[in-house]
């Protein structure tokens, strides 16, 4: 995942700040995008998984993709394509579990380092 040695969540927005030519109020939007909507899929992920729904976990991780691409998490982004293969192909449900329970505590921190960059941003002007 996105965790460094010292399991610190490594963010990295290059990607949304080259997409948004450094326009801090476009950055400031799609971060905020994302901490409304990521929440929510990742509650459906949840759902999916807990209830061994194959489908529902596979429409999920497919909603959630585009998303860490946009925030610079790829690794993250990598493990989503997985879960959703493994989803669509009714395979390795402990597998997802794994890979869910891991990803759970990446967003945990994305959302809290999402948050900081905001407001760095705000701060800036």
């Amino acid at each position: 995942m996105e965790l460094n040695d010292k399991k610190e969540l490594v963010l990295d927005l290059s990607y949304l700040q080259e997409l948004a030519d450094d326009n801090t109020d476009f950055i400031v939007e799609m971060i905020d995008i994302f901490l409304m909507q990521t929440p929510d899929y990742v509650a459906a992920l949840e759902a999916g998984v807990v209830a061994k729904d194959f489908k529902a976990i596979g429409d999920a991780a497919h909603k959630i993709k585009p998303t860490l691409s946009f925030m610079g998490l790829a690794l993250a982004k990598e493990t989503m394509v997985s879960i959703e293969a493994r989803a669509r192909n009714q395979d390795d449900y402990m597998g997802i579990l794994q890979d869910f329970e891991s990803l759970k505590l990446v967003f945990d921190k994305v959302y809290i380092k999402l948050k900081e960059k905001k407001e760095e941003l705000l701060a800036k002007g």
